[in-house]
């Protein structure tokens, strides 16, 4: 990337603008820390926050060795940075590219491992608590959590049900036992005493168990294009190897849909192709960060979009820029082995491939991906359908007043019943409102 490409970025958990070299360094060493305990990360020196260019009036050299200096004397262990220079509009930036941490965790000496480790969220700095120190000693080992064994909950906890499921989707020939879940690394045996993994406990649990409850998917749909109004929510906490197919059943009761008749066939078009929704929610499971225990996984089902959100932002490695290029980094090994295994993952790095082509081809906005917060969000959009002003009228109203009755909308627009009828009946056969209710009970809504 260019300082060019880089001056047109905003702040976020890779990079950094300062204006100047800070006469105290700590908050400076915050961000150094920060990135080697992530993905890495620039820190342009010289840059106002509206990314103005200013210039630094420091030797370069002099400034090189200071900040080399501090550095090394003050982080462990010692991160992997290089510094560079750059001229634009005629003045000197200075850069520090801080490479991601091998020996993680990268913390300030003079606060300790505890309290003087700190990871990127958006574009601040943030002091990591338990769950995160012990998450970055895993990346250091190349170990996922997924691999670890629970020692407090035994075997018992795995539903052999589910591992018939496994092996009727694999195609095997086996029976489901104990010594399966050992040799798929779902539970771990010695001494007749035996221990699920955590994975193990995600994907063939009957039903989460408390503990692992965060691990849920909660599938809500909004009246609008805002949170301001729930229709309806629920949460699924079944393991991990039902939940794509449960996760989308509840996507078709609460996405509208268009049925046609051609031919005496009947055929039912959701406004977003199904196997898109479904693509993005196996990526929610798959690759969200399990060590985040605040939060569960969401889709949220609004009148233009639906959003799936999950906790963690993108694996060590990848960058939004990398996706959709065939690049892939498994965070949770053993879920990502069985998803693999069983079909739901059908090659490495092209699921995003896969959505983007779905809502070409449905003639939709393309897919967008960001990191927000600590979180990962796909966004899928609905069609955008142009109506004429009648038809907009009408849809407005029940958009800002509804549900509401064909007379009440006859009488709010100065028609006939009849022709707000009319109107009504082509809205719901474009799958823009509901009817809603029986006899003269009914009413239309989103």
């Amino acid at each position: 990337m260019g300082i060019r490409d880089i001056l047109r970025k905003s702040e976020d958990r890779t990079l950094e603008f300062k204006r100047e070299v800070p006469r105290n360094k700590t908050k400076l060493l915050k961000t150094v820390v920060a990135f080697a305990n992530g993905s890495g990360g620039i820190v342009c020196i010289g840059v106002d926050n509206d990314r103005s260019v200013r210039g630094i009036h420091e030797d370069p050299f002099a400034l090189e060795e200071q900040l080399s200096s501090v550095i090394y004397d003050s982080i462990s262990p010692i991160p992997n940075v290089f510094f560079q220079t750059s001229t634009v509009e005629g003045k000197v930036l200075f850069i520090i590219k801080v490479l991601p941490g091998v020996n993680k965790p990268h913390f300030l000496k003079k606060l300790g491992p505890e309290k003087g480790t700190f990871i990127r969220i958006g574009s601040t700095n943030r002091q990591a608590d338990a769950a995160v120190l012990a998450e970055l000693g895993r990346q250091a080992r190349n170990i996922s959590l997924d691999g670890e064994i629970d020692h407090v909950l035994g075997c018992e906890i795995l539903d052999l049900g589910m591992v018939q499921k496994y092996i009727h989707l694999r195609g095997l020939n086996v029976e489901a036992s104990l010594d399966l879940l050992v040799r798929i690394k779902a539970a771990h045996r010695y001494d007749h005493i035996c221990h699920p993994t955590v994975g193990g406990i995600l994907l063939f649990s009957s039903k989460l168990p408390e503990p692992y409850s965060y691990a849920g998917f909660r599938v809500s749909r909004f009246k609008g294009e805002s949170r301001d109004e729930l229709i309806h929510s629920t949460t699924i906490f079944s393991c991990l190897l039902i939940m794509p197919d449960e996760g989308i059943d509840f996507v078709r009761l609460y996405l509208e849909k268009n049925v046609q008749i051609q031919d005496l066939r009947r055929t039912e078009e959701y406004d977003i192709p199904l196997p898109a929704l479904r693509e993005a929610v196996i990526n929610a499971i798959c690759h969200r960060d399990y060590s985040l225990t605040g939060s569960e996984n969401k889709l949220d089902i609004f009148s233009n979009r639906v959003e799936i959100t999950s906790p963690g932002v993108l694996p060590l490695g990848i960058t939004l820029e990398d996706l959709g290029q065939g690049i892939s980094e498994i965070r949770n090994k053993t879920i990502g082995k069985i998803f693999r295994e069983v079909g739901y993952i059908e090659q490495l790095g092209t699921g995003i491939m896969r959505m983007r082509e779905l809502c070409r081809k449905s003639g939709l906005r393309a897919p967008e991906f960001e990191e927000v917060g600590n979180f990962f969000r796909v966004t899928l959009y609905r069609p955008q359908i142009e109506l004429v002003p009648d038809m907009q009228a009408v849809y407005d109203l029940v958009k800002k007043l509804g549900p509401l009755g064909s007379r009440d909308i006859a009488e709010h627009l100065g028609i006939h019943q009849n022709t707000a009828l009319k109107r009504l009946k082509e809205l719901v056969r474009k799958g823009l409102i509901r009817k809603m209710g029986s006899g003269t009970r009914v009413v239309y809504g989103l």
